[in-house]
């Protein structure tokens, strides 16, 4: 299992476990598509020696 640590910039930190290397890999790439533009996270894998930050690609769309 590797644990990869997600901490927002007001401080809340969030561990979670995956069972790959190819699960983190694709944990980063899909992560950011999840999350709104303007907001970002902090992400760290002690295990694989990644650190740095995620930024937002979600755009919210209007379902009207």
């Amino acid at each position: 299992m590797y644990k990869v640590n997600l901490e927002t910039f007001n401080g809340s930190v969030k561990v979670i476990s995956l069972p790959s290397k190819g699960a983190v890999a694709q944990f980063i790439s899909t992560y950011p598509t999840q999350l709104p533009v303007g907001v970002s996270v902090k992400i760290a894998c002690d295990t694989l020696g990644i650190r740095g930050t995620l930024r937002g690609t979600s755009t919210l769309v209007n379902s009207n």
